[in-house]
């Protein structure tokens, strides 16, 4: 890819008065549809979809990178607020983000995250620019065999690290997977239905991300606020918000700097390889963090601190400008989202692949140049909203407890107008928050949710590619690599577990 003859070309296409125009719109319509409870990325870029017929291919991929990019962040919003993650790769931002708002501190959870956000963003960015065409031909090495085995580390992570012990946290992976294998069958016959005809079609993934996460929220807002004392001393806390503790220096990006890099180079691996997707990349940040972080101990984190919010967001934004990778230069969509975004190129009448980074190089280096516009406009933007959002958290908990529960329903009726999954997440709901009592935690129900789909489609892709043949499905080097990563994993949290019971014994 000629760089240095493109660059003015290039550069045109992006500084255009429309051009910017269409950018500066993406991102706030990414932004505020982001922040609706598990409307993600895809959906948003969906809905907006028909708006690209007006404009000529270089704006439309330029305004729909600048959704993609703000939708990413604006998801970040309801989770550090109000424990409702507005997308799925926002959901490990919950965990420390909410915990940070209970201390009074949510300006200082949402500036965290923007500028973890922005700085993965602009470091994937430069990085595909650089090396795009080099990490798609690598993202190849990865087939079936190796995305099941992705999925499995993903498990071993989520079992043995989310919950008081790996016990319970791998009871709640074996639900979420349950859960994921309702409805019809990729490969024939209905599961787990009970000749109940709205879940033939399975549950969405929609409808898990409200139901165990933000419902479960809502009905403890809404039963516990009185004799809940944390949650009054939370409350009490948010009102008289002290702005020195809410402020960001920068003496803190500085002492973040190693998590950022850190988590800027797992997003932009995560995003390259097909299928894998925001969720994934802040899973293995987030575990990453707590694995490698040396300031904090493991049992810090989901207590509202910095690194438990910057790492996952910094990964999930990075996933942005890592998941085009295939896409533009294979012809593979990374995501639901970056599959979206080949249908406006097609429909543009630019068909992806490798010979696009020769035949529209100018246009390809607008698009890396228009993702660091869109991230300096998510910047500006998002530090204009801070205060604003952030009065969230300090409405009384008796009143955000209705609140969030109306927007759930809205919400959940708005995916797909289909009353049946408000009947479901308000059951979810009821069914995480019972499990939440008995210490069994829901975020690995939701991410296991998530990696079944992963797991089984490519276990059962691998299989048919090999004739059946397990072995030489387990023996491809990435995947024994990627295998041996999970039990050791998940031998690690069970050895840590027990390390923590001794120590209890001993105190």
């Amino acid at each position: 890819m000629d760089f240095s003859a493109n660059i003015i070309p290039a550069l045109g296409l992006v500084f255009g008065p429309i051009s910017l125009f269409y950018i500066f719109i993406g991102v706030i319509l990414g932004l505020v549809l982001g922040a609706l409870p598990g409307f993600g990325s895809s959906q948003a870029l969906a809905l907006l979809f028909p708006i690209t017929f007006v404009m000529n291919a270089p704006d439309a991929i330029l305004f729909c990178c600048a959704v993609y990019s703000a939708a990413e962040y604006g998801g970040s919003i309801p989770a550090i607020l109000i424990r409702t993650p507005g997308t799925p790769g926002s959901a490990i931002t919950a965990l420390d983000g909410y915990e940070m708002t209970k201390k009074g501190m949510p300006y200082r959870a949402l500036k965290i995250s923007l500028y973890a956000g922005i700085f993965g963003g602009v470091t994937s960015t430069l990085i595909f620019l650089v090396a795009g065409t080099s990490l798609a031909l690598l993202a190849l090495e990865f087939g079936p065999g190796e995305m099941f085995a992705l999925g499995i580390f993903g498990l071993s992570i989520i079992g043995g690290f989310f919950g008081k012990d790996p016990a319970r946290g791998f009871l709640a992976t074996a639900i979420g997977l349950i859960l994921a294998t309702i409805g019809s069958s990729r490969f024939g016959g209905l599961r787990f239905t009970f000749d109940y005809g709205p879940l033939m079609d399975g549950i969405p993934l929609v409808v898990i991300v409200i139901g165990i996460l933000a419902a479960p929220e809502a009905f403890r807002l809404l039963i516990e606020y009185e004799r809940d004392d944390a949650v009054s001393n939370a409350a009490e806390n948010i009102r008289n918000i002290d702005k020195e503790k809410n402020r960001v220096t920068l003496g803190d990006l500085l002492y973040l700097w190693p998590t950022l890099v850190r988590n800027a180079l797992i997003g932009t691996g995560i995003g390259a390889i097909p299928g894998a997707g925001a969720s994934v990349a802040a899973l293995i940040a987030y575990n990453e963090e707590r694995r490698w972080n040396r300031h904090r101990k493991d049992e810090e984190f989901g207590t509202g601190i910095e690194e438990g919010i910057a790492s996952p967001e910094c990964a999930n934004n990075a996933v942005v400008a890592g998941t085009l990778v295939p896409s533009l230069a294979l012809g593979i969509p990374g995501s639901g989202t970056a599959a979206i975004l080949i249908g406006v190129l097609v429909v543009k009448g630019v068909v992806p692949g490798p010979g696009l980074f020769e035949e529209q190089t100018a246009m390809i280096i607008a698009i890396f140049i228009g993702l660091l516009v869109a991230n300096a406009g998510q910047l500006i933007v998002g530090l204009a909203g801070v205060k604003l959002w952030g009065q969230v958290a300090r409405v009384p908990r008796r009143i955000l407890g209705p609140f969030v529960i109306l927007m759930i329903i809205i919400g959940t009726y708005a995916y797909k107008n289909y009353a049946p999954h408000v009947v479901m997440v308000l059951i979810l709901g009821g069914g995480a928050y019972f499990l939440e009592k008995i210490d069994i935690p829901s975020v690995p129900i939701m991410l296991s949710f998530v990696m079944g789909p992963i797991i089984e489609s490519n276990m059962n892709l691998a299989f048919t590619i090999h004739q059946g043949d397990l072995m030489v499905v387990l023996t491809r080097p990435i995947t024994m690599i990627i295998l041996l990563l999970a039990l050791v994993t998940a031998v690690y949290g069970f050895i840590r577990a027990q390390q923590k019971i001794s120590v209890s014994d001993e105190l």
